[in-house]
């Protein structure tokens, strides 16, 4: 059985001068996570490593409060793994939210989702695995667990960058080997998005089906119809997140009016909000997705749940593609056999892979090394070299 001996958080700035319709990165933070346990290999302690979802902010003052505290000072029997060496992530879990009251989803569990992924980096490691074989031993039912389809993300608003630059952007992404992308819409006129939509696609040779558009939520009631009209002669592959998160009854006033398939969700960060999602958001089983973000909904534990849930309403998993870009996701939509992981390539510091992956025509072939890898990113090496004891 592990003891988590010390949890080492760290605020780490993502401020850049890209935008989308909804807001700006000038001021973006991130929390990254060192989860230290008693268990050793090769005289160095075994660590779990998380680090937080782009658009968000860092989870430093929670975590510090209430969470990290509220481990430390368990007894290892509390979370410890039934049978075997380690820990188990769906007690710990339930340690972090002993005592949280219902509802209000929102900051608290991306908190919880950053130590729930540091605890399953662990466990893996523990048993000397990557995430997405461990997550399929315990979820199995992934054709290739090692291997997810892939998209491009990008196509934010930056100064001095119009359609032809957007174009340049998504032809270095094909020449990485990527061949379904996505791009930002909304904050301009409909006339000028389309521009960029139209550069965009002739970039893809004519190929619209192979680019989807999000909007950030920047849709409301006044001006929702007239973009779904717009964009619907395209033939895009999904219009993303056209309306506020919670606003039910104008996304199913959307999906009612778009022959183009939705994609929705990543604003929702719990069991229950996916549920109300699925109830009354008017989305459609076999045609639209789900992009609930993994870290900031509580973790994979509570991933797990909402994949039972969809099952139990007609969904097939195979409509969840999780928003991020984030390695801890690539590993859930392989090994939990999603429908896909979005990445987003320009990042300084979630963009580039561990030198043993592969993107290979629309597809990521993951690493074999154990636990998730964020270690051995490029854009991260250096931070948790500094935070790892």
């Amino acid at each position: 059985m592990a003891r988590i001996v010390n949890i080492i958080e760290r605020t780490v700035s993502l401020a850049s001068g890209m935008s989308n319709a909804g807001i700006s990165f000038d001021t973006m933070t991130a929390s990254a996570v060192v989860l230290v346990s008693d268990q050793l290999r090769n005289g160095k302690p075994l660590v779990g490593l998380a680090f937080d979802s782009i658009g968000r902010y860092g989870h430093g003052a929670l975590l510090q409060e209430r969470f990290i505290p509220r481990i430390l000072q368990a007894s290892p029997e509390s979370y410890g793994a039934a049978a075997g060496a380690g820990i188990d992530p769906f007690k710990l879990w339930a340690l972090m939210m002993k005592n949280e009251k219902a509802g209000g989803h929102g900051e608290r569990a991306g908190a919880v989702g950053l130590l729930d992924a540091a605890a399953w980096d662990l466990q893996a490691k523990i048993e000397h695995k990557p995430l997405w074989a461990l997550l399929n031993e315990r979820f199995p039912g992934a054709r290739q667990p090692s291997r997810t389809a892939i998209y491009a993300s990008g196509g934010h608003y930056r100064p001095g960058v119009g359609a032809k630059g957007l174009a340049d952007e998504i032809a270095r992404y094909q020449d990485q080997g990527y061949r379904r992308f996505k791009i930002k819409t909304g904050a301009l006129s409909i006339a000028e998005d389309q521009q960029r939509i139209e550069a965009v696609i002739r970039t893809l040779g004519d190929n619209a089906s192979a680019l989807s558009v999000d909007f950030n939520g920047c849709l409301a009631e006044h001006n929702a119809l007239p973009w779904l009209e717009a964009l619907q002669p395209y033939g895009l592959a999904w219009l993303e997140e056209p309306v506020e998160a919670l606003d039910y009854q104008l996304l199913a006033h959307c999906a009612r009016h778009s022959q183009t398939p939705v994609s929705t969700g990543e604003n929702l960060f719990s069991l229950a909000d996916t549920r109300n999602l699925l109830r009354y958001g008017g989305l459609r089983p076999g045609r639209d997705m789900l992009n609930v973000d993994i870290s900031l909904g509580y973790g994979i534990v509570e991933y797990t749940r909402i994949i039972e849930l969809m099952a139990t309403l007609g969904w097939n998993k195979s409509a969840c593609i999780p928003h991020a870009g984030h390695l801890l996701a690539a590993h859930a939509a392989a090994g939990l056999g999603l429908g896909g992981h979005e990445t987003a390539p320009a990042h300084p510091l979630l963009g580039p892979y561990p030198n043993d992956y592969r993107v290979v025509d629309g597809y990521l072939q993951l690493g074999d090394k154990p636990g998730v890898g964020l270690e051995h990113m490029p854009g991260l090496q250096r931070l948790f070299t500094e935070m790892i004891p």
